[in-house]
């Protein structure tokens, strides 16, 4: 029975950090660990944490003063004990409470990645549906990438191809995917079903100033990756994204 490390990078999040706890405790599985990293500068709030979870002991906090997203979720990641990765924001959950065995019984198959679809809510409502599809090359080239809270990685293959580029603030985990699609013999498996539940409001769109810096990042990214940036690319993404939401709205069974 292989371990399962979830990593959260979180800040100022005593308010909302019970949502994941609760959810990852839900699990049935038991060989499992969750590491929560706190980058805030304020040591009170994560000393708050610590307390009010002590006789977790699955759970593990770790204090990052002035960490950023990528340089908690590295931290976490490094100390981790588990064989298979995944990453969780501090208010996601997830969709199913048999999903740790059933992606340990996919990882004794000796695969890299596991990963499924992503449902984003707003408050309590459901206000969109990603799906990741099976790795495309044509949907790699356009940065149309499994959902990264949706995922489970194998610790070797972190150890393989590195951990995330800390000098990418908002869109680190699109670099990393890059990284990890063009993996040779990647084995995989994608289930076209919701792994995790998101609120909307993440780092990447919370903000104009964010949504402008994560969509020059990507295309740093892209460039990076011998990806020529165009803005056909772009289109053809949103487009995705637009057809994807439609088809959501007027067929939402999830409600």
């Amino acid at each position: 029975m292989q371990k399962i490390s979830t990593i959260c990078s979180c800040l100022n999040s005593y308010n909302k950090i019970n949502i994941l706890i609760d959810s990852f405790e839900s699990q049935k599985y038991k060989n499992k660990e969750l590491i929560i990293v706190d980058g805030s500068k304020n040591e009170e709030d994560f000393k708050f944490l610590k307390k009010k979870y002590l006789d977790k002991n699955y759970l593990r906090f770790l204090h990052l003063p002035n960490g950023t997203i990528y340089e908690c979720l590295n931290l976490g990641i490094t100390v981790s004990s588990g064989e298979i990765i995944n990453i969780m924001g501090d208010d996601d959950f997830y969709f199913d409470r048999n999903l740790f065995s059933e992606v340990s019984k996919e990882f004794d198959k000796n695969i890299d990645l596991f990963y499924g679809d992503t449902i984003y809510k707003k408050e309590k409502k459901i206000v969109r549906y990603y799906k990741s599809f099976e790795i495309n090359k044509n949907l790699i080239e356009i940065a149309f990438m499994p959902s990264h809270t949706s995922s489970f990685i194998s610790k070797f293959s972190y150890d393989k191809i590195g951990l995330y580029d800390i000098s990418y603030k908002i869109a680190s985990d699109l670099d990393f995917y890059f990284r990890l699609l063009k993996k040779k013999n990647l084995k995989y498996v994608y289930k076209s079903k919701p792994i995790s539940i998101m609120h909307i409001g993440g780092q990447s769109n919370k903000s104009l100033k964010n949504i402008i810096n994560s969509n020059l990042e990507a295309i740093s990214i892209m460039k990076k990756n011998n990806l020529n940036f165009s803005y056909l690319r772009i289109l053809l993404k949103l487009v995705i994204k637009l057809y994807l939401l439609i088809k959501f709205r007027f067929k939402n069974e999830y409600n």
